[in-house]
């Protein structure tokens, strides 16, 4: 009886902070002014609900708390109530989390955001310091403390109240609870049988009443639904049509030594090879993508003599799936979900540096960002790299000019968010390419100046706007009336990340490699600001996020537009073709200097993250989006909507029908080829095009 009272009192405790919480955020399904009263008091209820699961725990908690202090050996006293404690503090810290991950995407974490952090515990750590330090610094303290009160205070208090007393507090949460789970069986029930519809704004077509409150209680009503509902459509994503015949297998296994007797050497060219992915570039902060203004003179500078493709697209919307396509020309699907790239894959990589390794380059990868976030550094380590610097093996200099004071703070440690300055990584490149000359070299450059939140030394004063905004900018939230104040942010920051690229670039020019030099450079993501309810990257797969600029500068080839359908894959494929080697079998994609390809070609994208669980297939001027979460399909025709605000499956079944299938079919040939180890000794992904 006393612990059923004592898990009653935690209950209404939580529910009290549950409620002013909601009140204050404001966004909670509950508050939804689209749905009926009876629906939100039943998301309210659901909520409620899910914290009988949060506060049973928590009286254990404080009962063995209790039971440990009556230890007679003191160290076996402290240990036990100690170990009450933490437990008690971790489950109300992993609860504070939870909302401040909905205060600043607008979801609960589930299932995905576990994988995430158990994957990158460090890198997130980092991330949170840069982003929110003080929460950080006052978050398990904070919880520690709560822990104390409800594990020793709050039983001592029901152990004390009169017996009449324990009985009213279990007959209150009794019918409580009972009135919360009627609320929520009826609001099911209406819900399964409401007519009507309420506008999408994020999507730009229409939600059913009952399909819009299925989405809330699973995303908006609480850390227990969200991962409840993560449990239950487990394999949604296999639901997507799968054709009778599929090949889940590409060209068999060709040993490097067998590709390396291909190459005639009288065809190749051994020019110096740069690959440059600039972190959330958007397609518009190019004069040819738009921008009234010049935010990046030197990469226009560099436009100016490159071929640029104005149709190409990131194969995802977060960096770990989307950095390492320009590299390896596989599409980054591996997994039904959030897939860590293990140390030894089975799985065939075949990356452009070790095809030119084996031709005597030099191979270098600079990169200002962690490599070990999502596992990428296993993926990188080929056995090909030469020079291998990132953020967590740096060692550079920290001192910089004593009355740079600002500056000082910024690059204290060399690191922030688990990052590098660019400057630094620039210099290390042109250092090391100094070091190997003569010989031909490749490079891979991931800059990240330009990651939220958008910081800039202090030494680079700011082009655009006053340089500073008077709130927090974090991931994926700020408010939305300063849009152009952040814009202005960002400007900024990929202003600096220009300066740095033009010293590499002049660098170049001045040893004369500039005219014997292939520079790829695009960006790993774009970058939201609001357009689909969102404010960063590695979210749902909307063009912000996926539309990026790629420029190609190589001898001999001409400089202009191109608007041939590209993408994240094209990238190997298109360097061998100019050094003139030949194709590589395992690659997925295709060169984008030779003819044309048929503007039929599918190009297919992918979001596994705590933010979007999403597959979308982009062809013939239209892109459908399938969302495993709520097994919604999207579609959107870019030619004449390419705000993505009109979305069209009622009105075009037909053509939602094709395409779904044609996602369905690169889907399941993905899955079945990663998931069956005995494939990946024999052959190759699947290719490109899967036809249904």
């Amino acid at each position: 009886m006393h612990f059923l009272a004592l898990a009653c009192v935690l209950w209404a405790s939580l529910a009290v902070a549950v409620v002013a919480l909601g009140s204050g955020s404001g966004t909670v399904g509950w508050l939804d002014p689209r749905l009926p009263a009876r629906l939100r008091h039943g998301l309210l209820a659901w909520h409620l609900l899910a914290l009988w699961v949060l506060a049973i725990p928590l009286s254990g908690a404080a009962l063995l708390s209790r039971a440990g202090a009556r230890i007679p050996l003191a160290a076996a006293r402290y240990a036990a109530t100690g170990l009450a404690l933490a437990a008690a503090a971790a489950l109300l810290l992993a609860w504070a989390v939870s909302w401040a991950v909905f205060e600043t995407t607008g979801q609960f974490p589930g299932l995905e955001a576990v994988r995430l952090a158990a994957a990158n515990p460090r890198e997130l750590l980092e991330h949170a310091a840069h982003l929110a330090a003080t929460a950080l610094l006052l978050g398990p303290p904070a919880a520690l403390a709560t822990a104390a009160l409800l594990c020793l205070a709050l039983p001592a208090w029901v152990r004390r109240a009169h017996a009449r007393s324990r009985s009213v507090i279990l007959l209150g949460g009794a019918l409580a609870a009972a009135l919360c789970a009627v609320a929520a069986h009826r609001a099911d029930t209406a819900a399964r049988h409401a007519t009507g519809s309420v506008p999408d704004p994020t999507a730009g077509g229409v939600y059913s009443v009952g399909e819009l409150y299925a989405t809330l209680r699973e995303e908006r009503a609480g850390l227990i639904n969200r991962i409840r509902a993560d449990v239950t459509r487990r394999g949604a994503a296999s639901r997507l049509p799968r054709p009778r015949r599929l090949a889940i297998a590409g060209a068999p296994i060709l040993p490097l030594e067998q590709y390396a007797a291909r190459v005639d050497p009288t065809r190749t060219r051994d020019w110096n090879v740069i690959i440059i992915l600039v972190e959330s570039l958007r397609p518009d902060q190019l004069r040819v993508g738009g921008s009234r203004r010049v935010v990046m003179p030197a990469v226009e500078a560099l436009a100016a003599e490159s071929r640029i493709f104005t149709d190409h697209y990131s194969q995802a919307s977060h960096s770990n799936y989307a950095d390492l396509a320009p590299l390896s020309s596989h599409y980054p699907l591996r997994s039904p979900h959030y897939h860590v790239y293990p140390e030894r894959p089975t799985y065939p990589r075949v990356l452009i540096y070790d095809l030119l390794k084996a031709r005597g380059y030099r191979v270098g990868i600079f990169s200002s960002q962690n490599e070990r976030w999502g596992g990428m550094i296993h993926y990188l380590q080929t056995g090909s790299v030469d020079r291998f610097l990132h953020a967590e093996t740096y060692r550079g200099p920290t001192y910089v000019p004593r009355n740079d004071v600002g500056f000082a703070a910024f690059v204290r440690g060399s690191k922030r968010s688990g990052k590098i300055d660019d400057r630094f990584t620039v210099a290390e490149a042109v250092a090391w390419i100094d070091s190997i000359a003569p010989a031909p070299f490749f490079i891979y450059m991931n800059l990240q100046n330009s990651h939220v939140p958008y910081e800039r030394p202090a030494d680079f004063p700011p082009r655009f706007g006053p340089g500073t905004v008077s709130f927090p900018i974090r991931f994926g939230q700020f408010p939305r009336d300063s849009v152009p104040a952040v814009v202005d942010m960002y400007a900024n920051s990929l202003a600096d990340v220009d300066f740095q690229l033009g010293r590499r670039f002049d660098f170049l020019k001045r040893r004369g490699l500039w005219q014997r030099t292939i520079i790829v450079l695009t960006g790993d993501t774009g970058q939201a600001f609001y357009e689909h309810g969102f404010a960063a990257h590695a979210g749902p797969l909307y063009d912000e996020v996926l539309r990026v600029p790629l420029l190609i500068h190589a001898p001999g080839l001409a400089p202009g537009i191109d608007p041939r359908p590209a993408q994240h894959i094209d990238v190997p494929p298109t360097i061998l073709d100019l050094l003139g080697m030949p194709p590589h079998p395992g690659f997925q994609g295709i060169s984008l200097v030779g003819p044309p390809p048929s503007a039929e070609r599918p190009r297919f994208l992918v979001a596994q993250t705590p933010l979007a669980h999403q597959y979308a297939v982009v062809q013939s001027g239209y892109k459908l989006i399938y969302d495993a979460r709520t097994k919604r399909t999207l579609l959107y025709h870019l030619a004449t909507d390419p705000d993505e605000k009109n979305e069209l499956t009622r009105a075009m079944p037909g053509k939602t029908r094709e395409l779904l299938e044609r996602l369905g079919a690169w889907y399941h040939a993905q899955i079945e080829y990663y998931g069956n180890p005995v494939l990946h000794s024999r052959a190759y992904p699947p290719h490109v095009d899967p036809r249904p």
